[in-house]
């Protein structure tokens, strides 16, 4: 990176030349390699590191919201002063002003409350002390740079405590790296948010710690920075982590602890993959995204199904654990995660072992997957959690098929006009391809979840949803809180009103499925409810609407 650095053009702008902070972090090493060697694997600096060499090869395209070129090489002159302040060496180095401050990766962020400057100083001197200096503006530093004096903001770290397995990794809401998916300004928790996260974490890790289904300590090895953000959770928690910043993991805040435990383990399994992968090859190929994925809506590659396999392996552990540890009214709750979560799985593999061109270490790793899920697929499950699983996976395939699968134009129209002549549907279906669209996202899992785990809170939603909408998403329409409720006929209304005025609204189609009775339409609809949707667009007239959803749907079902 040095190298390629130091050979552009837009580079080292006001700064020193990269090799200037190279040659201290060379210094920082020779006193103190531990403290080098942590700062280097620090996550946001895997994040930092990535993306810039693709930015230095050109690899990415520039937009007009991204920093200079020069100001992004700059995290490296940061990342040794970060180094040269653990390792408790003498120094000075010119480092760049961003977002108003100057991040140290690691340790902390120095605002310069407002000072108009592109470029500070930070100077070490065993006399003098430590600061940052812009302009005729100085800022110390503090001896203890975990405690937050003037302008300096420390990372906050959570503590999870158990004698045996602690986990206390960074609370990052300050490093501009923190989420890889975009750079981003700091953004402080106040006090009581800090506290809020703290008394989640501390209560999670309790669980994870407390069950034999994970192993806690490698959960914990996986956890370096925890980064609060609020991407709309839509109907699953949002967590997500990347191999380019190893041990990262980013949150929405979290509802409860049982799922927060739930997240860690999914991104820690993620990561523990992702480690695994750069050293042994488990797969061939599998880049193409054209495989349905139980737990996401839009096609998957394979590599991305053993991913997903993986993480919901050890997810599907700890809901199995933590529905026999609690015996309160969460219980449902648990037994309903277990039930999704083990089926997903289970697809997953299935889908691995038909279609993945594995390699004698990937064979090996997913049998091992396998006999550990097996024994789990026959253990009971009470009837109501395990239908509500059930039928959320239907729907989760049902709109899969319902974006994704497109029946043949040739043959669509075909259909329609025998429709229109009123003959009876040809024999053979359409063939259909795979074309991946945006997604539209039901409210129906989130529903069931409320439900399950919070009936009071349900009862609530349903006598004033306009007041209580769910966690990024609008208020809930009228037919899912119906369904949720287990009122299938009034659903099933609700579902037909949503069609006839907004005919492609895809939830509404898979809706339908879900709440039809037992018969030919409730047939077509959940085992072909692509071709019911591609005919019906078919007979569409723009002044008249269509046909009557189910009367479609009755009629293609009733082939021969």
């Amino acid at each position: 990176m040095t190298d390629l650095a130091s050979s552009h053009p837009q580079v080292p702008g006001p700064l020193p030349a990269p090799r200037a902070a190279w040659e201290l972090l060379i210094r920082a090493e020779r006193r103190s390699p531990s403290h080098v060697e942590q700062l280097l694997l620090h996550p946001q600096v895997g994040t930092w590191l990535s993306r810039c060499l693709r930015r230095l090869r050109g690899v990415t395209e520039e937009t007009a919201d991204e920093v200079p070129l020069w100001l992004e090489t700059a995290y490296l002159h940061t990342v040794a002063a970060s180094a040269a302040l653990l390792a408790g060496i003498d120094f000075r180095i010119a480092v760049g002003v961003r977002d108003g401050g100057v991040m140290l990766p690691a340790l902390g962020f120095l605002d310069l409350a407002g000072r108009d400057s592109a470029v500070a100083e930070i100077v070490a001197d065993g006399v003098a002390g430590r600061a940052v200096r812009a302009g005729s503006h100085t800022v110390p530093l503090p001896s203890d740079l975990t405690r937050e004096t003037g302008g300096w903001r420390p990372l906050r770290r959570l503590h999870g405590r158990h004698p045996v397995h602690p986990c206390s990794p960074y609370l990052d809401d300050l490093d501009p790296y923190r989420d890889f998916l975009r750079p981003t300004a700091p953004r402080r928790l106040s006090q009581p948010e800090a506290r809020r996260w703290q008394e989640h974490f501390d209560s999670a890790w309790s669980l994870v710690a407390g069950q034999s289904n994970v192993d806690p300590a490698g959960v914990a090895d996986c956890l370096i920075s925890v980064v609060p953000v609020r991407y709309p959770a839509r109907a699953e928690p949002f967590s997500a982590s990347s191999p380019e910043s190893y041990g990262c993991v980013l949150l929405n805040p979290p509802a409860d602890a049982a799922t927060l435990a739930a997240s860690l383990i999914h991104e820690a399994q993620h990561v523990k993959l992702s480690a695994l992968l750069d050293l042994v090859p488990l797969i061939r190929g599998g880049m193409e995204e054209i495989h349905y994925a139980p737990w996401r809506v839009d096609p998957r590659p394979l590599r991305g199904l053993l991913h997903g396999t993986y993480a919901f392996l050890g997810v599907t552990a700890f809901w199995r654990a933590h529905r026999h540890a609690v015996a309160d009214e969460t219980t449902p709750a648990a037994e309903f995660e277990f039930a999704l979560r083990r089926s997903q799985t289970f697809h997953g593999l299935r889908t691995l072992r038909a279609h993945a061109e594995l390699t004698g270490l990937g064979d090996r790793f997913l049998r091992g997957l396998e006999d550990t899920l097996t024994p789990w697929l026959n253990e009971p499950v009470p009837d109501g959690p395990l239908r509500a699983a059930e039928d959320l996976n239907l729907d989760h395939r049902l709109l899969h098929r319902l974006h994704h699968l497109r029946p043949d134009p040739g043959r669509t129209g075909q259909w329609a006009q025998a429709w229109r002549v009123g003959r009876p549907p040809p024999d053979a279906l359409p063939a259909t391809t795979l074309r991946a669209s945006r997604t539209a996202v039901a409210a129906r899992a989130a529903l069931i979840r409320l439900r399950l785990r919070d009936p009071a809170g349900f009862d609530q939603l349903r006598e004033k949803p306009e007041e209580r909408p769910l966690d990024g998403m609008d208020a809930p329409l009228d037919a899912d809180l119906r369904w949720a409720a287990g009122d299938t006929a009034a659903a099933l209304d609700g579902y037909r009103d949503r069609l006839a005025a907004h005919p492609d609204d895809l939830p509404a189609w898979s809706g339908l499925a879900l709440t039809l009775p037992t018969g030919p339409a409730r047939e077509a609809l959940r085992g072909c409810p692509e071709v019911v949707l591609a005919v019906h667009r078919a007979l569409r007239d723009p002044s008249l609407g269509g046909p009557d959803p189910v009367a479609l749907a009755h009629w293609i079902g009733s082939r021969r």
